[in-house]
């Protein structure tokens, strides 16, 4: 009778595990998933905790789009072909499993965004220059377009971001955000020698060049420097900029002036101020400070004037 007993309890411990084995475990789809192989496993597409890791899909090179469902029947086959009892339902809403298996190459993505450059923006290869700040990436091996996103309508140099969208069938699926640093072809003045401050500008000091430049900030003035004032020392070899000189004047418009007027040993001075610029010997228009009256009067130093006579 004892040994009837002990045969039943362990029928019914077996039973029951046999029942706790063989049933239903769920699992959830992630939402994205990124693989770097053309081999998916279980654990790629769940929170997958089994020592057991099948692969589900292999030879993928394309976007895939999976449904709970397709994915349940995979583990499913997966789970009978090993002997594993247990019974797997997938849970979730349709995902995006992404092989990223081939690589795109620095100098590919820097050809990819000049021919971008060129068809958006209308510019000719020779007057701009590119350099990508950054490794390579991964993209489907097909199945994909790769798409600029359009950065408005104007173009300028510098340190920039472009971001590289990946589209399928379904849409935009990936994006990359890619550093790169855009030289333009500037012309500018550039010193031929070290031009000290407060020096005049000379036909033999400087000489205008063409060169390539990532800033888009500094302004460099294309007009003739000669005759103009340093108004800081200036480097041989270096674009002079806009703000490094002035058409300085001996008078400035504006500026007070001493107005002298002479009659014989007699000797007549006004506080003035200077309606216009001029140099030596130049007549500009003043006006007296005392009495408003508009006079003429010749340059003759620095903030002196001699009062024209009529």
């Amino acid at each position: 009778m004892r040994k009837v007993f002990l045969i039943l309890i362990f029928g019914l411990f077996g039973a029951s595990l046999y029942a706790s084995e063989s049933q239903t475990q769920k699992l959830y789809l992630k939402n994205k998933i990124i693989v770097h192989s053309e081999e998916v496993y279980a654990n790629d597409l769940f929170p997958w905790k089994s020592t057991w890791n099948p692969v589900l899909y292999q030879n993928l090179k394309s976007p895939l789009f999976l449904k709970p469902e397709d994915v349940s029947s995979r583990l499913n086959s997966a789970s009978k072909e090993s002997g594993n009892p247990s019974d797997w339902e997938v849970k979730g809403t349709k995902t995006l499993v992404l092989p990223l298996v081939k690589s795109v190459s620095a100098v590919q993505l820097e050809n990819k965004l000049r021919e971008y450059l060129q068809d958006s923006y209308g510019l000719d290869e020779n007057q701009f220059k590119i350099h990508y700040e950054g490794n390579e990436i991964k993209i489907p091996s097909t199945g994909v377009e790769l798409v600029w996103r359009r950065m408005g309508n104007k173009f300028h140099g510098g340190k920039r971001i472009f971001p590289l969208d990946l589209h399928s069938e379904n849409g935009l699926i990936h994006s990359y955000p890619l550093t790169f640093v855009i030289e333009e072809k500037k012309e500018a003045w550039f010193a031929k020698r070290l031009i000290d401050s407060k020096q005049i500008i000379t036909e033999n000091d400087v000489e205008k060049r063409s060169f390539f430049s990532s800033d888009s900030f500094e302004e460099y003035d294309l007009d003739n420097p000669i005759g103009k004032t340093a108004l800081n020392e200036i480097l041989t070899d270096k674009p002079i900029q806009k703000k490094q000189l002035r058409l300085l004047h001996m008078v400035e418009r504006g500026q007070e002036v001493q107005l002298v007027y002479t009659i014989g040993n007699i000797m007549i001075k006004a506080r003035s101020r200077a309606l216009e610029s001029g140099n030596e010997g130049d007549k500009i228009s003043l006006i007296n400070i005392t009495s408003n009256k508009k006079l003429e009067g010749k340059i003759q130093s620095p903030g002196i004037c001699l009062l024209e006579s009529e």
